[in-house]
């Protein structure tokens, strides 16, 4: 996501759950910051019930089907 300068400023999406889904996650809960809808969608319909995806230039949240 970039300013209104074009200054990169973070990512658009984080996308956050608890345990092991990816090669470098830990115990407890993971995070990892995404620019991509496409990425963004995909994840949200093959882990519905388990992550979460905060939208950082909204500031609202997706969790368990709902945006809110």
């Amino acid at each position: 996501m970039y300013n209104e300068d074009g200054d990169y400023v973070g990512a658009r999406y984080t996308v956050s759950y608890e345990g092991y889904l990816f090669d470098g996650d830990t115990e407890g809960i993971n995070f990892h910051d995404i620019d991509s809808w496409e990425e963004v969608y995909s994840l949200m319909v093959a882990y519905r019930d388990i992550i979460t995806v905060k939208h950082n230039e909204y500031d609202v949240t997706w969790e368990k089907g709902e945006w809110f």
